[in-house]
């Protein structure tokens, strides 16, 4: 019997020492300092950007700030300010941001009046198109086409800012069928008509 006894007793001290590593080894990890989560991080940057943002080349930084946030109403979002002056700014309008970047010959950054045109017209919509139009003339665009209602519902003018970009500036007025918009540029295409015949 005594040899029975102490044939289970290795047996016994291996469960112990085994219990006793597993405690040390938890112990151990529970002092270790718990792993930070990895910032999951959004390829499309959605937080700050929509899908498509324009980036603007302007000759003067500041001056066309100081243009878009009277006439149109934006909001400063970031200025990256330098000793050789502005590199880069953004600007907010709702959920619309504007970047702007300074005019660079060496690099083909060149603003609208520099190349002599744009292909580009920004559609800007505000709440009252003929008020907004008003105040972006007063701070200094230049009048492309008056306010006035179009054929697809919205009442809009057209105006160049310092640097020749054009904003088509636009109040949604109404939803016509496609019946009332072919019947409103038949009859805008009339005046067009009677003014070749007289001329001939």
């Amino acid at each position: 019997m005594a040899v029975k006894k102490n044939a289970k007793a290795p047996k016994k001290q291996a469960r112990v020492a085994a219990k006793s590593k597993a405690s040390s080894r938890a112990s151990a990890a529970a002092k270790r300092p718990a792993k930070k989560a990895k910032k999951k991080i959004d390829p499309l940057n959605r937080k700050e950007y929509r899908a498509v943002t324009p980036l603007v080349s302007v000759s003067d930084m500041r001056r066309a700030i100081d243009f878009y946030v009277r006439a149109f109403g934006f909001k400063t979002k970031q200025v990256m300010d330098s000793p050789h002056g502005i590199m880069h700014a953004e600007l907010k309008l709702r959920d619309v941001t504007l970047m702007l970047s300074p005019e660079s010959r060496p690099q083909n950054a060149l603003s609208a009046n520099s190349i002599g045109n744009t292909p580009v017209t920004l559609y800007l919509l505000v709440e009252d198109a003929d008020k907004t139009f008003a105040t972006a003339v007063n701070a200094g665009g230049r009048v492309l086409m008056p306010v006035m209602d179009m054929f697809w519902g919205d009442r809009c003018g057209m105006v160049a800012d310092p640097d020749g970009n054009k904003w088509m500036v636009a109040t949604h007025k109404s939803e016509p069928t496609p019946a009332q918009m072919a019947e409103a540029m038949r009859q805008m295409a009339q005046p067009s008509a009677q003014s070749a015949t007289a001329s001939t």
